[in-house]
């Protein structure tokens, strides 16, 4: 797993060391951290109970979110350079805000139209008509006026 470190936060290295056939005081420690554009080198302290701490400020200014590579713990015990740690690191960033626009509305006037459905009327019975006929006289009956040109015989 690589080790991580942040483009927007102090980054705290912390180890044990124990050294043999010397004292701590003696000790000196450094943590090099290598991209493929650049090399950086970070001195720590070590306390006499051979606790080690190395401060890497904020990365922002040096090393930009996605970088990776390599980096390695040096110490110098009189004047004896030893590598006893090393890891590959990447850069991330540690809080992150991301903003999402609403679209924007125009102010155009707005029109809603429903339709009602529309229901069927029953449908209006016609009046019902009676045909009359109009009745038919017998052939022998004559109206007044038929009797009066017969006889003066018009």
């Amino acid at each position: 797993m690589a080790y991580k470190l942040y483009t927007d936060k102090s980054n705290k290295f912390n180890c044990n060391i124990e050294v043999e056939g010397t004292s701590l005081a003696k000790s000196q420690v450094r943590l090099v951290i290598e991209s493929d554009e650049m090399t950086y080198m970070f001195k720590g302290s070590i306390q006499s109970n051979g606790e080690c701490e190395v401060t890497i400020p904020k990365t922002k200014n040096f090393l930009s979110e996605g970088t990776t590579g390599n980096m390695r713990l040096e110490v110098i015990a009189d004047d004896v350079y030893f590598e006893p740690w090393s890891s590959d690191f990447s850069v991330a960033t540690n809080k992150k805000v991301t903003v999402q626009i609403a679209e924007q509305e125009e102010d155009r006037p707005k029109m809603k139209v429903q339709v009602v459905e529309q229901k069927e009327e029953p449908k209006a019975q016609k009046p019902k008509v009676q045909e009359q006929k109009k009745a038919q006289r017998p052939s022998n009956v004559l109206t007044k006026e038929e009797l009066i040109k017969k006889l003066i015989g018009k």
